[in-house]
């Protein structure tokens, strides 16, 4: 019995060790699941703008969806009450996946917690991250620590002036190195009653009045509107006042601007693009339409410098492509937002001229440097850093831009003084500041 056993275990210990030395048999493939097919996304998308810009991004938009056949964009351009219809776009629960986004009205949108962060984008992504743009841009879109906006283009203001009424003034262009006064004697030389009338007709300085517009003259004198926390409002300030009351003065005492009541129907730019101011201060966004004229050549230079300070000052106008948060396909936003914003738009911007690439390496490339006019294009992102300024936003923007446009208007008129319309203004705006 014993020997059966160990027969038996010999016999066991042999198949054991035949069976490993043996030829492996090939294993039975895991089957393989085939790679799924993109699901088909439909992103909605809104812009404000003119109907050329109208059908620029719609053959963007074309490009796009055919680089990308899983997506269908829908665009949505509304000329005018942009801000009405993305309201109610968000009102009715059905907001739009991408949108032109001012940084005011981000302010509001981020604030009520609608709008996408997109920093986790801009760290990972090799083609578009926040260190390609302008840091004062990046800054613009940040709320609360978080970036909600990808800035696709940027403006500063600047000084525009009509080449030939210099000429005729016999007066030199004004360049880097103007200051304020600079500009009230050009523009007492230029100021002309031209038929004999009794009433001017050439105005030396011309100037919309709206926040944005003023602003770069208070912000280079040292003054503000709010100050840093936007808990306060400063424009009862001496600086601020100091500001104002050189705009208003060129226009009471010195007689070379025209007031609010003298403009009538015609608005600043249209006095400036007819021929009948020197100097007018915008916006490098109306580079393009300027291009139309054809009486008289112009240029650009930097809002001049202050003599309080020394220094020049401009107030950034840009806009930013936003994500809304509540989009069901975050990625295929984000690939259409990095095809407004990247490389191919930067290109598109610089070689359009319709406003500064908000890309470092594209705002300073020949595409953009050399379209003219004008010749000194470069003036537009020339500013120092320290001398770069937004106006001030507040969740409650729209009672802030009710305030300017009503307690100031008077001063504008010569109405009232500088000192009673700016402490109207901040009496009305106390309440509903960011406590």
């Amino acid at each position: 019995m014993k020997r059966l056993m160990t027969m038996g275990l010999l016999v066991a210990i042999v198949a054991i060790l035949a069976a490993a030395c043996a030829p492996k048999a090939a294993p039975t493939p895991t089957p393989v699941p085939p790679t799924p097919v993109p699901e088909k996304v439909k992103l909605t998308v809104i812009h404000w703008g003119s109907s050329g810009e109208r059908d620029l991004y719609a053959g963007w938009i074309k490009q796009f969806m055919e680089e990308h056949p899983n997506i269908e964009v829908e665009q949505i351009h509304v000329p005018k009450n942009y801000w009405d219809k993305v309201a109610a776009m968000f009102a009715a629960g059905t907001p739009p996946d991408l949108m032109f986004m001012g940084y005011p009205e981000m302010v509001q949108y981020a604030s009520e917690g609608t709008l996408l962060a997109l920093d986790d984008y801009l760290a990972k992504d090799p083609e578009v991250n926040k260190d390609m743009f302008f840091p004062a841009l990046i800054k613009a879109f940040t709320y609360k620590g978080k970036i909600y906006g990808v800035p696709k283009d940027w403006n500063t203001q600047v000084l525009y002036y009509n080449k030939k009424l210099f000429d005729e003034a016999g007066l030199s262009y004004p360049d880097e190195n103007w200051t304020w006064d600079d500009v009230v004697e050009a523009a007492k030389k230029i100021t002309a009653d031209t038929d004999g009338d009794g009433v001017t007709d050439q105005w030396g300085f011309v100037t919309d009045v709206g926040m944005n517009r003023i602003g770069a003259w208070i912000y280079a004198n040292g003054g503000s509107i709010l100050s840093e926390d936007k808990t306060k409002c400063t424009l009862t300030e001496p600086a601020s006042v100091e500001a104002l009351k050189f705009l208003t003065g060129l226009m009471f005492e010195h007689k070379v601007a025209p007031s609010k009541k003298e403009l009538g129907e015609l608005s600043a730019k249209e006095t400036f693009a007819s021929g009948k101011a020197g100097m007018y201060v915008c916006g490098g966004w109306r580079i393009l339409g300027f291009r139309d004229i054809k009486d008289f050549e112009w240029d650009i230079a930097p809002i001049p410098k202050s003599p309080r300070t020394g220094k020049h000052g401009t107030v950034v106008d840009t806009v930013s492509w936003s994500i809304a948060k509540a989009t069901k396909y975050p990625d295929a936003a984000w690939e259409l937002v990095k095809f407004f914003v990247g490389e191919k738009g930067q290109v598109r911007t610089a070689e359009s001229g319709m406003a500064t690439p908000s890309m470092i390496k594209y705002a300073r490339s020949e595409a953009f440097l050399k379209s003219t006019p004008p010749e000194h294009r470069s003036v537009l992102i020339d500013y120092a850093e320290d001398e770069i300024h937004y106006y001030p936003v507040i969740p409650k923007m729209g009672e802030m831009w009710d305030a300017w446009s009503k307690e100031l208007s008077e001063m504008w008129l010569g109405q009232k003084s500088v000192e009673d319309s700016v402490k109207a203004f901040c009496e009305r705006i106390e309440p509903v500041l960011p406590k």
